[in-house]
């Protein structure tokens, strides 16, 4: 908490720095969030075992969700600016730091709001920043993935960039998955165990080429194959 706390300057000072270029935000955010990630990876006892190799800068990827700290260990291992649930924006601190490093808020609430997202994302990309997408649009047991939500794969079928498919998996899931659990309380639960150890697979990714709605469909399709793996 002390690490978050002395971050906050730095975060909020980017902010001030970077008012009126998002984009510009975004990319140096990507990078300080590295850092603060591995940090706050070793206080909660986060472990990942990688397989494959991380999508470069000015990718699109998706990935799997089973807990709010998967976005934690996903920023520890390459610069990626996180699309994040419009709650989290009111939580006490992070949700200041998340937003003075760039993430994009989405409010699930309202679907008018789905274009402008799509913008700020296309906006991202288009300048060099890179996208982490968990499209099951919420945390599940760890057990299976969830229907992708398709409306936000408009942008890399828009934009004809390829999409990089990732699976993690929790050794302990029953630790791992918040539920309904409160997230102050879900965090001393961590801060309870030594470790949490999880795998993570980089897939191949996706050539563009597809519509929105076959390019979900597919990222679906190989995120549950490399998932699948875990399972065995």
């Amino acid at each position: 908490m002390a690490v978050l706390i002395l971050g906050a300057p730095v975060a909020l000072l980017l902010f001030a720095s970077t008012a009126g270029n998002v984009y510009r935000r975004a990319r140096i955010g990507a990078k300080l969030a590295v850092l603060w990630s591995r940090v706050f990876c070793w206080i909660f006892g986060l472990i990942a075992e990688v397989e494959g190799t991380p999508p470069p800068p000015g990718s699109f990827a998706i990935c799997n969700h089973i807990t709010h700290f998967d976005a934690l260990v996903i920023s520890s291992l390459y610069p990626t600016s996180l699309v994040a649930k419009q709650e989290i924006r009111r939580w006490p601190l992070i949700g200041i730091l998340s937003a003075a490093i760039g993430t994009v808020f989405v409010d699930r609430n309202n679907r008018k709001k789905t274009s402008s997202t799509v913008e700020q994302l296309r906006g991202y990309l288009e300048q060099g920043a890179s996208i982490t997408l968990f499209p099951e649009g919420t945390t599940s047991e760890g057990d299976c993935i969830l229907p992708f939500k398709r409306s936000l794969f408009a942008v890399p079928a828009n934009l004809g960039l390829p999409t990089y498919p990732i699976a993690l998996h929790y050794a302990r899931t029953g630790d791992a998955w918040h539920d309904d659990t409160p997230f102050v309380v879900h965090m001393f639960r961590l801060l309870g165990h030594p470790s949490h150890r999880l795998k993570i697979i980089f897939g191949a990714p996706i050539p563009p080429g597809l519509e929105r709605k076959p390019l979900a469909l597919e990222a679906q399709a190989r995120v549950e194959e490399l998932f699948a793996q875990f399972l065995k």
